[in-house]
Formats: C-alpha cells, sequence, structure tokens
C-alpha cells in the first residue's frame, strides 16, 4: 500500500471517527447515500484554475477533489458538489466544498463554503429554485458539533456553516452526496 494511499485511508478513518464525536453518524445512517462520481476532465481542469487563482506559490499537490452532479427538480438542471480536500484546503474546522453550475465547457461558482466536515447531504427543501444543502460543522473549538442548513439566496450558498445565514438544524434528513473521501481524485498528479 502507497503512503498516498495509507493516508488517504487514515483520513477516512478520521472523518468516521470526527462524524461518530459530533453525532453526525447516526443521521448519516438514516440517510440514503449517492456515490461520488469520479470528477470528468473538464471538472478537474476547472477546478486547477479556479482553485490557483490569485496564488503566488505552487499548487498543493496534496489536493484532491470528491465531486457528485445533482439533478435539479426540473429534472434537466444540475449542480455539482464538490468537497475539496489538502494541505491549503483544510484545517482543524472541516474542509472546502464548491457548488458549481455546469455553463457551457466551464462552471458558474454558486458557493464557496469553507469549514465543511462531512457528511454532505441535499436536502428535499428548496430556496430560489437550488436545494438546500446539509453539511456537518464541529471541531476548530466548535464543541459539540451539529449539522447546518446551507439555502441558496439567489446569488450564492452561505460561505460558512458556523454563522448566520447558514442554520442550525436539529436533524437533516436528505440525500447523503458525500460521505467520505474514499471517492477523491488527485487534482495535481
Amino acid at each position: 500500500m502507497s503512503a498516498a494511499m495509507t493516508c488517504h485511508t487514515c483520513r477516512n478513518a478520521i472523518v468516521i471517527v470526527l462524524a461518530s464525536l459530533f453525532g453526525l453518524s447516526q443521521c448519516l445512517r438514516a440517510q440514503s447515500t449517492t456515490a461520488p462520481t469520479p470528477p470528468s476532465e473538464v471538472l478537474k481542469a476547472y477546478l486547477r484554475i479556479y482553485l490557483g487563482s490569485g496564488r503566488n506559490s505552487p499548487p498543493d499537490t496534496t489536493t484532491r477533489a470528491t465531486a457528485v452532479v445533482v439533478k435539479l427538480g426540473d429534472g434537466k438542471t444540475e449542480e455539482t458538489i464538490v468537497y475539496i480536500s489538502g494541505q491549503d484546503w483544510c484545517g482543524s474546522g472541516g474542509c472546502t466544498m464548491l457548488v458549481l453550475e455546469p455553463v457551457g465547457t466551464s462552471f458558474k461558482v454558486l458557493g464557496r463554503v469553507t469549514i465543511v466536515q462531512l457528511p454532505i447531504a441535499v436536502l428535499p427543501s428548496t430556496h430560489n429554485g437550488y436545494p438546500d444543502i446539509g453539511v456537518g460543522v464541529g471541531g476548530g473549538g466548535i464543541q459539540p458539533g451539529y449539522e447546518a442548513v446551507l439555502s441558496f439566496n439567489g446569488k450564492k450558498y452561505p460561505g460558512n456553516p458556523s454563522v448566520s445565514p447558514a442554520r442550525k438544524s436539529a436533524h437533516v434528513r436528505g440525500r447523503v452526496l458525500i460521505a467520505g473521501t474514499e471517492g477523491s481524485v488527485a487534482l495535481y498528479d
């Protein structure tokens, strides 16, 4: 087993332990789960450019992406939820999540959310035509952890699940999109 694979396996174990500590595993078991799909080459190229813009340093070679495409209510429109992990994208409170809408051969950013703990779920409720998203919040001094609901305000999703307009939820019921990072791929090979 390679060192990268061992580290990846350790991260998955840490996610499960954190979910247990923060009380998120019970919710996770109660929901259906969607399997992540490997990001397309178009999405990977977009992420490399988007995540690298404004940086004066080389790319973080530990960056990994876990992605799920979600069909919206009309069955035609979709958004892509991407969980970005790696040294530059994670801290004690969690990692970065992007909510992207395909536009031709590119993407429009509907949300860049920091300190996201897994699991990430799409909820049955909607705001301004987009589904609410449930994420874990914990670590970084937040004890005990909880689940937050992120709603689209007509322009974007909230950037931080631990402050308003994101809101706490006693129990988020939805379809889990990303439960762990086992489906992640390296952005920089």
